[in-house]
């Protein structure tokens, strides 16, 4: 008998063993489920892009080609809103890492307080949104919101609150986004800086280096690929966020900090039409498609 034929043998025998069962009827049933929870509503979402279908016209759409594209791509406010969207994606992400990265560091020294403190820095990542964003609401308030009274007194508000003066009611927002996602970052980077071994730093320290050169040719290199898939993550949650903005601002002032989400809500509920409303969403899936793949591609680069 070939060693070929053997090993079929025994691996036929081992199934039987255990009783001939394939490994696909473990995993079927779960991939059943995430079909019909997201590919199923993604075509459908696909296939009410082409219909251009409005609930005030119509009781059931009708493909009408890429009508709700033109619709979307004419509307005065769109590229705006993909501007400002973008902005806002970016910033929430530069304010996550400039902070969560120190933390990371900070936390990963043990201290008595270490376990402590690891713990409530991540308070405003449970924290509900609402509950978030009624806090700021207060602290930004014109009359008697302390950050708003600390801005004004070093010049850099005026007297009114920030969320209802056009020029800093998008940033104003973008500072809680970035707050509230760098518990994630940071919980994130402490647990793959646990996972690198003193050994390294005992040897760079051996060779001369100094704690900026461990951290710029050793720890920040090991953090690249957690860093990069983090940032995935945290931005294309920003990059779709609505319920933040929609609790505080509402868009406004007029349509200072209305994003892509925002518009997406407004077409659905406000003008009820789904059919723009899907060709939106679409276009949002390629916009982000489009900013994801380089961080993807030069955090893949860079682990080669």
């Amino acid at each position: 008998m070939t060693t070929a034929a053997l090993r079929s043998t025994t691996l036929g025998r081992s199934r039987r063993a255990r009783g001939g069962t394939n490994p696909w009827y473990y995993v079927t049933p779960a991939m059943v489920i995430v079909g019909l929870l997201t590919i199923a509503p993604l075509f459908y979402g696909l296939y009410l892009s082409f219909t251009n279908w409005s609930l005030l016209h119509s009781q059931s759409p009708s493909l009408q080609g890429i009508d709700a594209y033109v619709a979307v791509l004419n509307d005065p406010n769109f590229w705006g809103n993909v501007a400002r969207t973008v902005g806002w994606t970016i910033g929430t992400l530069i304010i996550e890492v400039v902070v969560a990265v120190p933390f990371a560091l900070l936390l990963n020294r043990r201290t008595p307080i270490t376990g402590t403190l690891t713990g409530l820095v991540m308070i405003p990542w449970i924290t509900p949104f609402v509950v978030l964003a009624y806090a700021w609401l207060f602290l930004y308030d014109g009359t008697s919101g302390p950050l708003h009274g600390l801005l004004h007194a070093l010049g850099l508000v005026g007297p009114a609150s920030p969320l209802a003066t056009p020029s800093t009611s998008l940033w104003s927002i973008t500072l809680i986004s970035g707050w509230k996602g760098i518990p994630f970052l940071t919980i994130a980077l402490l647990a793959s800086l646990k996972s690198i071994p003193e050994e390294v730093y005992e040897a760079s320290a051996v060779d001369g280096a100094n704690r900026f050169k461990g951290f710029w040719h050793i720890t920040l290199p090991m953090l690249r690929p957690t860093l990069g898939a983090m940032c995935v993550v945290l931005g294309v949650q920003a990059f779709y966020s609505f319920d933040l903005v929609w609790i505080l601002t509402q868009g406004g002032p007029g349509y200072s900090s209305t994003l892509l989400g925002v518009q997406l809500f407004q077409t659905f509920f406000n003008q009820a039409s789904p059919g723009q409303a899907a060709a939106l969403g679409t276009l949002m899936l390629l916009l982000a498609i489009v900013l994801v793949v380089p961080i993807l591609r030069t955090t893949a680069r860079r682990n080669d």
